[in-house]
């Protein structure tokens, strides 16, 4: 997948990505997205719980961002380099929902990060050192990586597990 390169093909990538996402998860049983372990000890809905919690985190960054504050990315208490610690502690957090109610968290989550595109200019979306809450990168990395890579990611990972079952 290409990387985008202005606003408009960030907010189309990751309306496409999701699309995909959600296109590939409507076909799965509830046994499939429930019960078959596609990655580790995790199901589709832990994939997509997974999601939805990195999307709140990113929500969380972006209005401590805008109150000009530096969050502690990607939580408090972790670094990138603790992320399986990090995803461990989410994946306990967010295993009970529901499927229904965790489908409707991450199109409420994903929305949420459109708008936010939609509000910002190019240039406030890819000027580096822009925000004090993005460090060295611009935003548009972080938004990329809650939406579109991430999307790919859940993506990559239900496909490979269901086409090597059907084999």
């Amino acid at each position: 997948m290409a990387r985008p390169m202005n606003k408009s093909q960030l907010v189309e990538f990751s309306e496409n990505e999701f699309h995909r996402l959600t296109t590939l998860i409507d076909t799965l049983t509830p046994k499939q997205r429930d019960s078959e372990y596609v990655f580790d000890n995790r199901t589709p809905k832990d994939i997509v719980a997974h999601l939805y919690a990195w999307q709140l985190m990113e929500l969380s960054w972006y209005s401590d961002g805008e109150k000009g504050l530096k969050p502690q990315i990607p939580a408090p208490g972790y670094t990138f380099k603790d992320s399986p610690a990090l995803n461990e502690k989410l994946f306990q957090d967010y295993k009970d929902i529901s499927w229904d109610k965790l489908i409707k968290l991450l199109m409420d989550s994903h929305n949420k990060l459109l708008s936010i595109i939609k509000s910002h200019t190019n240039e406030e979306l890819f000027t580096k050192k822009k925000y004090v809450w993005t460090g060295s990168s611009d935003m548009a990395v972080y938004l990329r990586s809650a939406l579109s890579s991430h999307y790919v990611w859940a993506i990559d990972l239900i496909r490979k597990y269901f086409k090597k079952q059907a084999k």
